[in-house]
């Protein structure tokens, strides 16, 4: 189930698939990831259900200021503040090691839920020109022995 509410099949990592086999068959129900609340770390009655995307984008962002991971400067021009590593940010890196690796980009549109490839190169796997022009000569020289 995606945060939209929709029931929507999505190819598994490798190492996220090995996480989920490594259940039991009888303990493969329910919620993949059941987050506490930190209330309860303070010995204190949580003040709502389960946690929403919001709220854990919320603390993942946190978790990024407080380790000090700068994604981006401060822009004085543009009045841009200091960026720290959010959720999106760790989308974003998955989205560019898929690429680097060599997954197609249709692959990759569909590990990230998008029903547009346009959408995830541009916000997420825009690629970099010199690593595409060696696999460009990569391919064609390896056709050209043939």
């Amino acid at each position: 189930m995606q945060k939209n509410n929709t029931d929507k099949e999505i190819p598994l990592l490798p190492g996220f698939e090995d996480l989920l086999m490594g259940l039991p068959e009888s303990e493969r129900t329910g919620w993949v990831f059941e987050p506490a609340s930190l209330q309860q770390k303070h010995a204190r009655r949580p003040r709502h259900g389960r946690a929403s995307a919001d709220w854990v984008s919320r603390v993942i962002s946190r978790i990024g200021k407080a380790a000090g991971v700068i994604v981006a400067e401060a822009n004085e021009q543009t009045g841009h503040p200091k960026k720290y590593a959010s959720a999106h940010d760790l989308r974003r890196s998955l989205a560019e090691r898929l690429r680097n690796a060599g997954v197609p980009p249709l692959v990759i549109c569909r590990v990230m839920r998008h029903t547009s490839w346009e959408t995830t190169r541009k916000h997420y796997a825009p690629g970099n020109i010199q690593t595409d022009a060696a696999a460009l000569r990569n391919v064609l020289n390896g056709e050209a022995g043939s």
